[in-house]
């Protein structure tokens, strides 16, 4: 009888090494060690990491599936680069996804989702008050994706999971750059209270906090872009 299995020890041995590959490449470039629009060289890759070149190639598809990397004519394997159009279209996409969570929140009043609401505002504040752009940006990706999940829609949250991710790579640099974030004082806590109040107020407040982080985002990526051509 044909085994259907045969071989699948090897099989998951060679989808581990790749997903190891592709955490490597992936916390380097949400890192902002490596800039979008940069070649991915397998050769290069392959080295460094001591795996083979199928191995990097393999790590590239993952990465692609996330929006962190794209094929180019010419170029292969290269970091994606996010344009102002994206950043258009990622806060966009993001607020179809929260504006239903906020709808899911109103309805519901879970207190578990605004216990953890109230804890992520506190964590950004001390982070923002210690000047620590890292753990800002980490409890705002943890406060929306909260917000997110209230909806109770797995394919909503992963949906959600990949826009933040993709937005990550405007912001890679800015952990090394606090001060080109824009902001003197963090919102989330006014969007909190929000939150707690009634549905219009609420969707309002979260419509008026993602315009103001498109804003900031796409200054953001102007100043990278006129330090690039610098």
């Amino acid at each position: 009888m044909t085994r259907l299995l045969a071989g699948i020890g090897t099989t998951i041995q060679r989808q581990s090494t790749s997903g190891q590959a592709a955490s490597a490449i992936r916390e380097a470039i949400l890192a902002g060690q490596i800039p979008p629009g940069t070649p991915l060289r397998e050769a290069a890759l392959a080295t460094e990491l001591a795996v083979s070149r199928n191995t990097v190639r393999e790590a590239a598809r993952i990465l692609e599936g996330e929006s962190l990397v794209r094929y180019q004519m010419n170029r292969g394997i290269v970091v994606t680069d996010i344009t102002a159009d994206d950043i258009r279209d990622i806060y966009t996409a993001r607020s179809a996804a929260e504006l239903a969570g906020v709808n899911a929140l109103a309805a519901n009043r879970d207190s578990a989702t605004y216990k953890r609401l109230a804890e992520l505002v506190e964590r950004i504040e001390n982070a923002h008050a210690s000047g620590d752009t890292a753990q800002v940006l980490e409890g705002d990706r943890l406060f929306h994706a909260t917000l997110v999940s209230a909806a109770c829609s797995p394919r909503l949250s992963r949906f959600h999971a990949q826009l933040q991710q993709e937005q990550r790579l405007a912001l890679a640099l800015a952990e090394q750059s606090s001060r080109q974030l824009g902001r003197t004082a963090d919102d989330h806590r006014n969007l909190l209270e929000a939150l707690r109040g009634s549905r219009s107020w609420a969707r309002a407040q979260l419509t008026k906090h993602l315009q103001a982080g498109n804003a900031e985002l796409q200054r953001l990526v102007d100043l990278l872009a006129q330090t690039g051509d610098s």
